[in-house]
């Protein structure tokens, strides 16, 4: 009665042993088949994590700072709940694995149109990094009382989580300006 690979490849090395010719080609074709497809997909992963290794840890990092953070401005604000925590972090590690599975399925299509964007690649990670980071910021504001990050880092957060446009970030008056340390002008 023991497991169904042992079964598996037992039934199959007493085929090759003393089936007929046919049976043992094909017994030793399943043998064969069976690692060498689950070897193709073990490297296809692999390869997938490894290009993309660096962002992956980088969000990952991200949800637990969001995490820690959040218990820790909870329990100062005497409102933690256990059941509240567990659930929020389950919908928010849900959600960006979701995103994530769909954004990289957008960029795998788009590449396999031939049209590949580095900026639209950038704004899919960066979008799905500021959900965790941008909160690590907000709690870390509630928890140094406003005096890191700085309120105005806080305003431009809040604002492009209300509008999304990118230039909310940004100091656009600043950087338009032309210095004495920007020769092309």
């Amino acid at each position: 009665m023991g497991s169904p690979i042992i079964n598996f490849i037992v039934n199959n090395l007493i085929s090759i042993h003393s089936g007929s010719a046919v049976s043992k080609a094909f017994s030793a074709l399943k043998l064969a088949a069976v690692p060498a497809v689950g070897l193709s997909i073990s490297e296809r992963i692999t390869g997938w994590y490894l290009e993309r290794e660096t962002y992956i840890i980088i969000l990952a990092f991200s949800l637990i700072a969001d995490l820690l953070l959040g218990v820790w401005k909870h329990l100062e604000l005497h409102s933690f709940s256990f059941e509240k925590m567990l659930l929020g972090f389950t919908k928010k590690l849900a959600f960006s694995i979701v995103f994530y599975f769909f954004s990289e399925a957008l960029l795998q299509i788009l590449h396999d149109a031939k049209f590949d964007s580095l900026a639209i690649t950038g704004f899919l990670r960066f979008l799905l990094f500021a959900w965790p980071a941008g909160n690590v910021m907000v709690n870390m504001g509630i928890l140094t009382g406003g005096k890191f990050p700085p309120l105005f880092v806080l305003n431009r957060i809040a604002k492009f989580n209300k509008t999304g446009d990118l230039k909310e970030l940004k100091n656009i008056t600043n950087e338009t300006e032309n210095t004495d340390n920007n020769p092309s002008e």
